[in-house]
C-alpha cells in the first residue's frame, strides 16, 4: 500500500510539472501574413496572322520575360505547335566596335555598331547580321581560364553544336561580366563580328582587334534559360509545306 501511494504521489508530481511546463512555454502567439509573388512576368501582344502560305515562315509579337528577383531564375519556353509548325525564338543583339587596351577592361563602346539577330530556342543555333558588311564573319567566342594568358579560338557558328554557352566556356560560370563589363547578364556566350581574314582555322590576329565587333551582352540558346533582368523573344513561325490549316498557339514560359 505504502508502494501504491509513493507510485500515485509520483504520478501526481509528473503531472503537475507538465501542467507546469506546459503554463511556462505558452504565452501567447502572434499571426503574420506574408504575399508571395511570382519573380517572373511575360508581357506579349495575342496577334492573327492571315494570308499565310505553306513553307513559309512568320513572325509573330515581341514578348518579353522580365525577373523582379534579386536573383536569378532558370526558365524553359514551350510551346504547342502541331506537327508541320516549327517555332523558333528569336533574340537582338548589339555588338560594337571598343577602344581596345590590352591589359585593361572594361574597354570602352565606338560609336560603329552592328545589330546580329539569332536564336534563343529552336532546333538549330543560327545567327545573322541585319546589315551585313562584305569581308566580316560570325564567330562564338568561347573565353578560357585566364582568358588574356590563354587566348580561346573562334568557332564559326555553322560549328556551334549544342547549347550556348559551353560547358566549358569560362563565361558560363567562372567569370562575371555583371562585375567586368557592366553587362546584364552575368553569364552566357560572346558572339563576334570579325574580319574573315583575321581568323585562320581558328586562331584570332588580335593585332587587328579594333577592327573587330564585340559583344555588349552575353547570350543564351538552348531550352533551358536563366533569366538575370529580361529577355526579350520575338516567335518565328516556320510552316512545312505539307501544312495547311488555321492553329492558335500557346507559348509557355514556366
Amino acid at each position: 500500500m505504502n508502494k501504491k501511494f509513493l507510485a500515485f504521489g509520483l504520478m501526481g508530481l509528473f503531472v503537475m510539472a507538465f501542467a507546469a511546463a506546459a503554463i511556462i512555454n505558452y504565452y501567447g502567439s502572434v499571426e503574420q501574413d506574408i504575399v508571395i509573388e511570382s519573380p517572373i512576368t511575360i508581357d506579349g501582344e495575342t496577334i492573327e496572322i492571315s494570308n499565310g502560305y505553306s513553307c513559309g515562315s512568320y513572325s509573330g509579337e515581341l514578348i518579353t520575360i522580365t525577373n523582379d528577383a534579386p536573383f536569378e531564375i532558370e526558365v524553359e519556353i514551350t510551346n504547342d505547335a502541331p506537327e508541320g509548325i516549327n517555332v523558333d525564338y528569336i533574340g537582338t543583339l548589339e555588338l560594337s566596335k571598343k577602344d581596345v587596351v590590352f591589359g585593361a577592361e572594361p574597354w570602352a563602346l565606338g560609336t560603329e555598331k552592328v545589330q546580329v539577330e539569332y536564336t534563343v530556342v529552336g532546333n538549330e543555333f543560327n545567327a545573322e547580321v541585319t546589315s551585313p558588311i562584305d569581308g566580316y564573319d560570325l564567330i562564338y567566342y568561347k573565353d578560357n581560364s585566364d582568358r588574356f594568358a590563354n587566348p580561346a579560338t573562334a568557332i564559326a557558328i555553322a560549328d556551334v553544336e549544342g547549347n550556348l554557352p559551353y560547358e566549358t566556356d569560362g563565361n558560363a560560370a567562372e567569370y562575371d561580366m555583371t562585375e567586368i563589363e557592366g553587362y546584364s547578364n552575368a553569364h552566357g556566350a560572346k558572339i563576334w563580328y570579325i574580319p574573315s581574314d583575321a581568323v585562320s582555322d581558328g586562331v584570332i590576329d588580335w593585332s587587328r582587334a579594333s577592327e573587330f565587333y564585340f559583344e555588349t551582352n552575353l547570350i543564351q540558346y538552348g531550352n533551358g534559360l536563366t533569366i538575370y533582368g529580361s529577355l526579350e523573344v520575338t516567335p518565328v513561325y516556320n510552316i512545312g509545306c505539307e501544312y495547311v490549316g488555321e492553329e492558335t498557339i500557346t507559348t509557355t514560359i514556366a
